[in-house]
């Protein structure tokens, strides 16, 4: 790839909504633990992705994938998002679905953001067992 842009952002939310008004982003309920009361499962809904990019240089895509840490096995992947920058001066923003996060076991994982082949960064997310009090599925706060 002759440029590579820039990650400056990649947050994990139950919902990203943009203002009508300012088209301003509202990130609600961000994340980075997930919990589980059994092995295997996946994160019972769907969540979305925020993404901020610098230094983009017209049309490109991204892939984002869901890597299991302990192996290295790529557990989820969407791939050829397509990203689209009208200077490089200006950060793109992006928000991407992203379906259930499977969860074979507890351990340490990474969503991981690619262009080109390359990757620009990732978000360390953690699976834990669910305490016994604790609803499956949500990580610690949430209800």
């Amino acid at each position: 790839m002759p440029h590579k842009p820039v990650l400056q952002a990649l947050v994990l939310a139950d919902y990203v909504y943009v203002d009508a008004h300012t088209g301003k982003k509202v990130i609600a309920g961000t994340f980075n633990e997930l919990q589980a009361a059994t092995f295997p499962t996946q994160f019972p809904r769907v969540t979305y992705a925020y993404l901020c990019l610098a230094d983009l240089r017209g049309q490109t895509e991204v892939d984002l994938r869901y890597v299991d840490l302990s192996s290295g096995e790529v557990l989820m992947q969407l791939e050829h998002v397509p990203v689209d920058a009208s200077s490089p001066l200006e950060s793109t923003e992006l928000i991407v679905e992203v379906p259930e996060f499977p969860m074979p076991q507890p351990g340490s994982f990474a969503l991981e953001v690619h262009c080109g082949g390359e990757m620009l960064g990732f978000l360390r997310i953690t699976v834990r067992q669910a305490k016994e009090d604790a609803e499956e599925g949500f990580g610690p706060g949430e209800d």
